[in-house]
């Protein structure tokens, strides 16, 4: 944008991007970078944040399941239409803690506790129609746990003709991405409602151009807005793998109207970072970054999405800035 003339003064104006609206229907929260806001900042950290030495185990039920007693328990009435809700939950999530399915369940209008959930993951557990995994860290072993479909879970939903998303060797899958998995269900659980529809870990690919493919945590759409969710973790070379990614998201984004996944419009980037400092951090990284983004991106982080939904989504504050005459001697229009 060429500058303004005004009173012996050029006035250079930043090119001020539009207000976004956030997947639950309001205007997100500019952030000053120079002056972040004291009242978001805490101490204690999402069970998905990344710690040292972390790992995780599959806790395994004491005997196995027969085809037969699966047979039997379902004729009895023992795996029921709320056990086989769970199964659906967990399915479309991919990973999901005992909180994110109750939750699901309940924005799905299948009113039930998370005790009553609980006492039910434990029983289908048993009977390996899912299974656990436990987190451990260098010092402590986490105190939530994750499900996923085990060996009977996936038999009965293809028998009921639903698609399932094995995850395979769980055991070998990075801590760090089923974290990320967990902490994009985290919001997605949170902002479901009707007019709201989701996918986790699906690659988006324009097969015909360089460069145009990325895997998001969910691909979210809400009332027809399409919204892509990366969740950043503080492990080691982050700030790198960010930044290649970012470049590879500006590409898909770009071709958004040539993609394998149809967009009716061109889609907003959600970035969840791991704490509300850690979100500030991600923001100052792309500030920092030599080339501009002409895309849009939301930010959010994790426990905010759980405990304050409505003040949960920011963007970064844009100013309008001053300039010399002699600043024309340095940029071009």
């Amino acid at each position: 944008m060429c500058p303004k003339y005004q009173g012996g003064v050029y006035m250079r104006y930043k090119v001020k991007k539009k207000d976004l609206v956030s997947p639950i229907g309001k205007l997100c929260t500019p952030v000053d970078l120079k002056n972040p806001s004291k009242d978001y900042y805490e101490t204690k950290l999402s069970p998905f944040a990344s710690y040292k030495g972390d790992n995780h185990k599959i806790n395994r039920p004491k005997k196995t399941t027969s085809k037969s007693e699966v047979d039997f328990l379902l004729e009895k009435g023992h795996v029921g239409e709320v056990e086989k809700m769970i199964l659906f939950a967990i399915n479309n999530l991919v990973f999901a803690t005992s909180l994110q399915i109750t939750t699901y369940l309940n924005k799905m209008g299948i009113n039930i506790e998370s005790k009553s959930v609980a006492r039910k993951l434990t029983r289908l557990k048993e009977k390996s129609f899912i299974k656990q995994i436990e987190f451990i860290s260098e010092n402590s072993t986490s105190s939530y746990k994750a499900y996923y479909l085990g060996y009977h879970g996936i038999g009965l939903l293809r028998a009921l003709d639903k698609k399932t998303y094995s995850q395979g060797y769980v055991s070998e899958i990075k801590t760090a991405k089923i974290k990320c998995l967990l902490a994009s269900n985290q919001l997605i659980t949170q902002v479901m409602k009707p007019g709201v529809n989701f996918r986790v870990s699906k690659i988006i690919l324009n097969e015909n151009i360089r460069n145009c493919i990325v895997r998001p945590q969910s691909i979210l759409e809400c009332n027809d807005k399409p919204y892509l969710i990366e969740v950043i973790r503080k492990i080691d070379n982050w700030k790198d793998e960010f930044l290649n990614k970012l470049s590879r998201y500006e590409n898909v984004i770009e071709h958004y109207d040539k993609l394998n996944i149809s967009f009716k419009e061109k889609p907003t980037l959600i970035i969840q970072g791991e704490s509300y400092d850690h979100m500030i951090e991600i923001m100052n990284v792309l500030k920092e970054r030599e080339e501009e983004t002409d895309i849009d991106i939301i930010y959010t982080y994790d426990r905010i999405l759980l405990y304050n939904l409505e003040q949960a989504f920011f963007i970064v504050e844009e100013k309008q800035v001053k300039r010399n005459i002699f600043s024309l001697l340095f940029n071009k229009c």
